[in-house]
């Protein structure tokens, strides 16, 4: 269990708001379920379920700690920690906004009739509805789903939108410094409108990985347009390895094999299929020059800072298939290495079993017996292999050659 203590510290002052100056309307604020205020030698701090933390509070920070506890509106949250403490709107949003990130503060909002547009995501055995707002920015939000069905054209009776689990995004204001909120049925985050991206997709993921019986592997998966009889292929590896990268150009090129997804593939262990988790591409700053040719309107779309440090862009997956369990053709574990010719060696189905638990996730926390003996089966019956390589054009062929 990890432990550990933080001290919130202050922020740099922005512009201060006028006295009584509020925003209409805005989320409810109040402290995440599992998050407990104690006091420890005469000192608040908080515990946080989710990350298994100690926070240690001062100034603001136990301020905030106390107007949140019943439940406080954003705006009223501005004008009372300006009132009180000086604090201006710019400073509140910034705790406001890492707090959300920390699991630390969640966020309720009514029901919405904004309109705007909605696209179907299916994970598993679950639809995920992805509700954009209509204004220019949702829509430049909404371009990396472009692959995805929107709702109109899918033609979904109201039962079926009901059984659904959906995904709201809200703008907090009008300006572009205003905040955006990412819902779920549960609570929402806010983030900065230039930062809601990845959580978006966080919120998305949460959904994908919190349904039971399934283990996710971290792979990207090509199949075959011909049907799921024809097998997939998974591209496995350390961060890095280029599995976004080969994914791409391999959905573009003039092979056999289409994208179901370049990060997220769920396993059953039940039937020994896989499904591709159809998100955004996460191309990384270090791909933009290599796939622009291969995605022409990458460069037109939004870079963004992740909380790692790494800039990226989001994409839409290039000659997308309909979400649909697939056998495992193939695995193949990539290991991207200087001036290494390009070449594919056979790789133990041991040593490949080990390489997909390092990074596999199940919601329980831990694989059953009956999920590690469906594994272990899975991978038995695939080609394993390592594909060593330098550059990716080298390693294509190799791959598409798989399900030749």
């Amino acid at each position: 269990m990890a432990s550990g203590t933080q001290t919130a510290g202050d922020v740099v002052p922005d512009e201060v708001v006028p006295d009584g100056k509020e925003q209409a309307g805005g989320p409810l604020l109040r402290l995440a379920d599992g998050v407990v205020p104690l006091v420890i030698a005469d000192r608040p701090v908080l515990f946080i379920e989710a990350t298994q933390r100690l926070n240690a509070l001062n100034g603001s920070a136990g301020m905030l700690v106390a107007l949140l506890a019943d439940g406080i509106g954003l705006a009223d949250l501005r004008h009372e920690l300006h009132e009180t403490m000086g604090m201006s709107a710019g400073e509140v949003d910034t705790l406001v906004v890492a707090w959300s990130a920390q699991r630390v503060m969640a966020a309720d909002f009514g029901p919405s009739d904004a309109q705007g547009h909605l696209v179907r995501l299916r994970a598993g055995g679950r639809d995920i509805l992805v509700h954009f707002p209509e204004e220019a920015w949702g829509r430049e939000l909404a371009a990396a789903y472009a692959h995805l069905p929107a709702l109109d054209a899918v033609g979904a009776g109201a039962a079926e939108i009901d059984s659904a689990a959906r995904v709201t995004v809200e703008a907090m204001g009008q300006g572009p410094d205003e905040l955006a909120g990412i819902f779920d049925e549960q609570a929402g985050t806010l983030a900065a409108r230039d930062a809601a991206a990845p959580v978006l997709r966080g919120a998305i993921v949460d959904l994908v990985l919190e349904q039971p019986g399934y283990v996710a592997l971290h792979a990207a998966c090509l199949v075959s347009p011909q049907g799921p009889d024809s097998g997939a292929v998974l591209l496995i590896g350390a961060p890095g390895a280029g599995k976004s990268t080969l994914a791409t150009m391999a959905a573009v090129s003039a092979g056999p094999l289409g994208l179901a997804g370049d990060d997220i593939v769920l396993f059953d262990p039940r039937s020994g299929l896989v499904m591709g988790v159809p998100l955004p591409l996460t191309v990384k700053s270090g791909s933009w020059d290599r796939l622009a040719a291969v995605l022409p309107g990458l460069a037109a779309l939004p870079p963004v800072l992740r909380a790692d440090g790494q800039w990226l862009r989001y994409a839409p997956l290039p000659s997308p298939v309909a979400p649909a369990w697939q056998r495992v053709a193939a695995i193949v574990d990539l290991r991207r290495e200087d001036g290494r010719a390009a070449g594919l060696v056979p790789q133990s189905p041991i040593d490949c079993l080990g390489r997909l638990l390092e990074e596999g996730f199940v919601r329980e926390g831990r694989c059953t017996a009956a999920q590690m003996r469906g594994l272990a089966r899975m991978v038995d019956n695939a080609d394993t292999c390592t594909l060593h390589y330098a550059e990716a054009e080298a390693a294509l062929p190799l791959i598409e050659a798989l399900l030749a």
